[in-house]
């Protein structure tokens, strides 16, 4: 496999729309040509209150097809060879660790978790266990009540578990400079893991394949919708930077629609339409952009359609969607 690899720095000029709070505070890395490497990889200004920084070398490690070595004039061009991923259940990776997946599912329903506390407290314990148990949701002790979003293919393979902390009476993220997200393997200091992110929820296009499928951006927001919306499988993409050929590819074929957050509409229409070719039918959905949909349920910017069903007491009547087709 042939490796295009540059140096990047943060751009001196320019602002982006940042992929976590949905500002147009980001600055992203760009190459010695001042070309963007990507428009998720970058760096938030709003240190304070976002703190987003996903670097080129965390974007070349999650994106197998590209590499990155330090050069001052131009491109470098190397024959590597392609490491196989290491997957959570994996026999080599459960001998050496032990079942950590299968433990993490477990102890969401033995210890407490503050997303799932929150959770229950909106839509009934019933309800929660069958999001759990749908999406594999699992607990960790990386911190205090954090849940882990495990990202599983089509195939069962387990490709990483994102931990993330929740506040267990508003359900919002808890982020601190110390306390954003991480991964499994980072908390358990896994040496030479390879995370080769996919979908999360992917694995359940095979068990539903006649459902048309809805995209979201947060793992979290996946889980409210499914409580709601009927007659689909929601999955989540993680960023709008995920919106990718090699991310999308497992939905060929399939009716998709993308549920952008609010500001984001014009940046998912742009990934949608370059990936329009995968899909039988691909469309987005506007709602969060509409003044009237954000004064009227008090919504804010950076809000997603997982807000706008808890702000609504979980009433679909009032989430009128209209398609667009892209």
């Amino acid at each position: 496999m042939i490796q295009r690899q540059y140096q990047y720095q943060l751009a001196k000029r320019g602002k982006w729309v940042c992929p976590e709070c949905g500002r147009k505070t980001f600055v992203c890395y760009v190459n010695t040509n001042g070309n963007v490497l990507d428009e998720g990889v970058g760096k938030c200004d709003r240190a304070d209150k976002c703190a987003y920084h996903y670097t080129p070398r965390q974007y070349f490690a999650d994106n197998e097809d590209v590499g990155m070595v330090r050069h001052h004039t131009r491109p470098i061009y190397k024959q590597t060879t392609p490491q196989r991923p290491t997957y959570i259940n994996d026999k080599e990776f459960i001998e050496q660790h032990g079942d950590v997946f299968k433990k993490s599912v477990v102890a969401t329903s033995t210890h407490r978790n503050h997303l799932i506390t929150f959770l229950n407290k909106v839509f009934g314990e019933k309800i929660v266990k069958r999001m759990v148990a749908d999406y594999y949701i699992g607990t960790s002790r990386h911190w205090s009540g954090s849940t882990v979003f495990w990202q599983i293919d089509g195939g069962g393979h387990v490709h990483g578990g994102k931990i993330m902390q929740y506040n267990p009476d508003n359900g919002k993220r808890v982020k601190t400079p110390t306390n954003r997200i991480t991964w499994v393997h980072s908390a358990m200091k896994i040496p030479n893991y390879i995370l080769r992110q996919c979908l999360f929820g992917e694995h359940l296009l095979a068990k539903f394949p006649d459902l048309f499928v809805i995209i979201v951006e947060s793992e979290k927001t996946a889980m409210i919708a499914s409580g709601v919306l009927e007659g689909c499988i929601i999955l989540a993409c993680g960023g709008c930077q995920n919106l990718t050929n090699a991310f999308c590819e497992p939905l060929r074929g399939r009716n998709a629609v993308l549920f952008p957050d609010n500001g984001k509409l014009a940046e998912w229409s742009a990934k949608g339409r370059k990936l329009r070719h995968l899909f039988k039918t691909l469309s987005i959905v506007d709602i969060m952009e509409r003044p009237d949909t954000l004064q009227r349920w008090g919504l804010q910017d950076g809000d997603d359609i997982g807000d706008l069903i808890l702000a609504c007491d979980l009433d679909p009547k009032h989430i009128k969607i209209e398609l667009k087709e892209l």
